[in-house]
């Protein structure tokens, strides 16, 4: 999955400008660019959205450890305030099999340190049940490809074919932190203890349009 990561992220970077304090620059490449290797599913032009809202508990938590969720553009966050809630909508831009790449993230920073844990161009996979990332450290200190969350739940998944596309949409899709290994990744770079593996940290839906390949 995180090789198919990889893949897609090349669709994306050319619209994945990303200002970070110390304005980090990713590679780019062609937005149409298509896998033809043998054996590779190719990688083709999608659009749509994952939607994120953070779940009952989960920003009170947060926000007393000191810890903030923010969007890296273009991806958006909205306050939900009846809820105590956030919701972060990221733009699909491209699809590989099960793979779903997105531009923009997301952040985590520790508003007292100031450390931050960034989610760069993510990629969904639907059949792997995971959401990863290519994260980096402040001052580009370290980068990985690293799994953020795991797809605990999937409540709905229906799908259509018009006009020569294919349009998938999931729903109830349920977010949690894959292992404690991740949770300890978290806690350690943003001096915290407030990342587990108990709660559910986001419900989220995907809506997917791509055209239809033989």
């Amino acid at each position: 999955m995180l090789t198919l990561g990889r893949t897609l992220r090349t669709v994306v970077r050319a619209c994945a400008l990303i200002s970070l304090s110390t304005a980090i620059a990713l590679s780019t490449a062609s937005a149409n660019a298509v896998d033809r290797s043998p054996n590779q599913t190719p990688t083709i032009v999608a659009t749509g959205d994952l939607t994120l809202t953070t779940s009952p508990g989960i920003l009170p938590a947060w926000g007393a450890a000191d810890i903030k969720l923010t969007a890296i553009a273009p991806a958006t966050l909205t306050e939900l305030t009846s809820s105590a809630a956030q919701r972060i909508q990221l733009p699909v831009v491209a699809k590989t099999g099960s793979a779903n790449a997105l531009s923009g993230g997301f952040r985590f920073t520790n508003t007292k340190t100031r450390e931050v844990v960034n989610c760069f161009v993510p990629t969904i996979d639907t059949k792997a049940r995971v959401l990863d990332c290519v994260t980096v450290g402040a001052g580009q200190v370290w980068q990985t490809n690293k799994i953020f969350f795991e797809i605990s739940k999937i409540r709905s998944w229906t799908a259509f074919n018009a006009n020569g596309q294919r349009t998938s949409l999931l729903t109830g899709i349920e977010f949690k932190i894959p292992d404690d290994v991740t949770a300890d990744f978290f806690n350690d770079k943003l001096s915290t203890t407030v990342f587990s593996t108990s709660v559910t940290i986001a419900t989220g839906t995907l809506d997917v349009t791509r055209r239809i390949t033989n």
